[in-house]
């Protein structure tokens, strides 16, 4: 009966992989805006990233399922393991769009948003990382409260960004374009934090 018996470090290690994955996926995101040539080369990179994660979040999912015994609770496990993935899902969106809308000149606000988006990634990675020792879940709920307020800035930023797009913009089509990739940037930014939200579920539960 041993393989119904609790496997912590392997569902540890599927959520070190997809964080670390996330980050590698946002700060593509991030350098393809900084120089968005050969676009639609990188873009696929980007979701070969993407597939990465999906590989892992079913990966953790078949594994949960097959799982008698679960070193959290199953709700939480489950809820972890989507959140992650929502982020690069979001993140895949947006890189999806530049190619589809042909986006040439990158704003200032989207590259902006992108910055805090990988800053976001790599909390979520220090707080995922150090859930494997229950002496470092204050390590983490740090990595949670900088999530939270990299959001709200995020949350100003998206504000900001849409402010001076609805003042500026004289092409119509053009502000449904930015507008459309300022909203997946912020949403990506808002996974983040569900992610965090769940870390912290779990931290509450195992204290």
């Amino acid at each position: 009966m041993r393989w119904f018996l609790p496997k912590k470090t392997d569902f540890l290690r599927l959520f070190d992989s997809a964080s670390a994955n996330i980050v590698r996926g946002t700060q593509l995101f991030r350098d393809i805006l900084d120089d968005p040539t050969d676009l639609k080369a990188k873009v696929e990179k980007l979701k070969e990233v993407e597939h990465e994660g999906d590989r892992i979040t079913h990966e953790a999912l078949a594994k949960l399922n097959a799982t008698f015994i679960t070193p959290f609770d199953r709700e939480d496990i489950h809820s972890l393991a989507s959140r992650l993935d929502d982020i690069l899902d979001s993140t895949d969106a947006a890189a999806q769009r530049l190619l589809l809308y042909k986006i040439e000149t990158i704003p200032p606000h989207l590259k902006a948003l992108a910055r805090l988006l990988v800053a976001s990634a790599e909390e979520v990675h220090k707080a995922v990382v150090v859930l494997h020792d229950g002496k470092r879940y204050s390590e983490a709920m740090t990595a949670c409260v900088e999530i939270n307020r990299l959001e709200n800035e995020a949350d100003v930023l998206h504000r900001e960004a849409l402010g001076d797009l609805f003042a500026n913009a004289t092409d119509a089509i053009e502000v449904i374009k930015l507008k459309d990739l300022y909203a997946f940037l912020e949403e990506a930014t808002d996974r983040c934090e569900d992610a965090a939200n769940s870390i912290e579920t779990i931290i509450l539960k195992s204290s």
